[in-house]
């Protein structure tokens, strides 16, 4: 029996911004969303597919309790694709 330490993925803290999909730019520019940094942190993510949930027409009185209660990005996910679908 092998008693090396096992260690589990690291917990995601960043993803690349869903704005300009990690380039850093859209049309050219600097993106609006992650200014350049190419990549946005779980405040940024939420608050962006909470405004593109909002773009799609999805139900504000809904999107407004999700700001409330600051879900897990997997919720928002759920979320969203939920939302996409009905539509």
């Amino acid at each position: 029996m092998n008693n090396s330490l096992i260690e589990s993925n690291p917990i995601n803290t960043h993803w690349d911004c869903p704005e300009c999909e990690g380039t850093g730019t859209v049309n050219g520019e600097t993106c609006p969303e992650c200014l350049g940094a190419k990549y946005i942190d779980i405040d940024a993510l939420t608050s962006w597919m909470l405004a593109f949930m909002e773009s799609r027409g999805c139900n504000p009185d809904e999107i407004d309790q999700l700001r409330t209660e600051n879900p897990d990005a997997l919720t928002l996910t759920f979320c969203l694709e939920l939302c996409i679908a009905l539509k």
